[in-house]
């Protein structure tokens, strides 16, 4: 039998279903809060937040998207051949570590980049000095991130650069909220009115050959004077709130679904324990089922004897220590449980007790982690 090899291993039966469905309609209903002219910018860095940038990207074709962002040129090299009409946006700023072939391909292809800082522009200008190219560049304004951007006395001295340099064209202005997705806004207001007053001192508000952007998913959702010319979301267009709201304005519905077979069963004795460090011990008969998932694919270790699956419509725990590529489950009460059943890992549903509301709370970490922390060798299914 010939064998044949590939750098990008899938495994076929650690499954994450992708509702094409879900998706657009959560696409929908976003643009549903801004006005009809506001572009919409879709981000799929980081796998797409786990969901398959390729299958993203394909999918949000049939959406009214304008922009699709990514976090550094090696994502935008990946997805270049998959977008039509959208341009692509590249979040990681521009920087003197940047090669000069990478500045070239940006500007060749069109993709819009960010840039910070002086030192970054003039190395931009140098890099495409004697050439008929321009690059497109978003300045990343900073009001109160305390991140990335460039504070507001030296932003405006590099616009007028941008603006004076053959080989550079200011494309956009953004900022990006800090504190958007937190019940208390006060901050990300602070955030706004500093934003403002930076693009009305500089008289960039109203200019139609710049993009205007601030909102992420939840200022998209909740400060729709954050809008301004184009919208930025991600985790709300997979289907999440930030984190959960009690009355959100809109539905968002889950796009994936991550499932994998039971491999083997197994009845062990009261008294007996399972797995590394012996940190579960069966009360009673016990039938377990190995689920061949691990940490190594993104499943927590600290989710070792919290969390729950569900086989088939009843829940079951996930008993003993979370190993590299394997896991138990107790499907003592499942009566049909069987081996090549599909589990289902993380669900698609908001109040299921494995879903990711539910996972994230029980890691203590936040949605977004549990998403794009799907392994790229699991199998993204599009429905």
């Amino acid at each position: 039998m010939r064998v044949y090899r590939s750098r990008h291993l899938i495994r076929p039966d650690l499954q994450a279903h992708i509702n094409s469905g879900a998706l657009l309609g959560n696409v929908r209903n976003l643009k549903s809060l801004c006005k009809p002219a506001t572009k919409f910018c879709a981000v799929i860095k980081a796998n797409a937040y786990g969901h398959g940038i390729s299958e993203t990207v394909n999918i949000l074709q049939k959406a009214d998207v304008d922009f699709f962002a990514v976090a550094s040129i090696y994502e935008a090299i990946d997805i270049a051949e998959l977008t039509a009409e959208q341009s692509i946006l590249i979040l990681e700023s521009v920087n003197v570590a940047s090669g000069v072939d990478q500045i070239s391909l940006c500007a060749k292809n069109g993709w819009h980049c960010v840039i910070a800082s002086i030192g970054a522009l003039e190395f931009v200008a140098t890099s495409l000095s004697g050439s008929d190219m321009v690059l497109d560049l978003h300045v990343n304004v900073e009001s109160g991130m305390g991140r990335c951007g460039i504070d507001p006395e030296q932003a405006n001295l590099l616009i007028e650069k941008i603006q004076k340099c053959d080989n550079t064209r200011l494309a956009g202005i953004y900022t990006h909220l800090a504190t958007a997705d937190e019940e208390d806004l006060s901050y990300a207001w602070q955030q706004l009115e500093a934003f403002n007053a930076f693009l009305a001192a500089n008289d960039l508000a109203g200019r139609e050959d710049i993009i205007i952007h601030a909102a992420n998913s939840a200022a998209t959702i909740k400060m729709p004077e954050s809008h301004f010319d184009m919208v930025r979301c991600g985790i709300s267009m997979y289907g999440y709130y930030s984190r959960r709201m009690k009355s959100p304005p809109i539905e968002l519905v889950p796009v994936m679904k991550l499932q994998a077979p039971i491999v083997q069963l197994k009845t062990i004795g009261a008294g007996h324990s399972v797995s590394y460090g012996r940190s579960f011990t069966a009360g009673r008969e016990t039938r377990l089922a190995v689920v061949p998932l691990g940490y190594a694919d993104g499943y927590f270790r600290s989710l070792s004897n919290k969390a729950k699956m569900k086989v088939g419509s009843c829940v079951a725990n996930v008993i003993g220590r979370v190993c590299m590529d394997q896991l138990l489950i107790d499907v003592t009460d499942v009566a049909d449980a069987a081996i090549g059943q599909m589990v289902t890992i993380i669900d698609d549903d908001h109040d299921s007790p494995c879903g990711v509301y539910a996972l994230s709370s029980l890691a203590e970490t936040i949605c977004y982690e549990i998403l794009t922390c799907v392994h790229a060798h699991v199998n993204r299914i599009v429905h």
